[in-house]
Parts: structure tokens; sequence; C-alpha cells
């Protein structure tokens, strides 16, 4: 088809990267939510922009760094 999969592939990877809604995520936001006394919601109030944040960097990102 003459496409390259890595803007694809790298656009899963960003999207990986971008858990920031849940506690459970990745472990580090899990280590964090006790000793920091953070409730299961308070991830929403910050996670929610960082997500929108990464989406758009990685819609504009990607295709630049790595073209179809």
């Amino acid at each position: 088809m003459g496409v390259s999969p890595r803007p694809v592939l790298m656009t899963v990877a960003v999207a990986a990267a971008a858990a920031f809604l849940t506690p459970v995520a990745t472990p580090t936001n899990l280590m964090v939510m006790e000793p920091g006394g953070y409730r299961f919601g308070d991830y929403w109030k910050f996670g929610l922009p960082m997500m929108i944040w990464f989406f758009v960097i990685a819609v504009f990102a990607v295709p630049l760094i790595w073209p179809f």
C-alpha cells in the first residue's frame, strides 16, 4: 500500500504514555495516591487537560516526525 506503519505505532505509543485519568493507569500514579492523599476523582481534574494536551500535540507532531 505504500503507507508507513511508523506513524500509527508512534500514535499508539503516545496514547499509551498519556494514561493520566486513573491512578491504576501507571504504577507511579498508584504509588503516590495514598501518601499524597489523593482521591480517585483527583486524577480526572489534572488528567483530562493533560490528555487533551497530549492529543493535540500528537496530532501535529507525529506526522511531522514520522511521515506517512
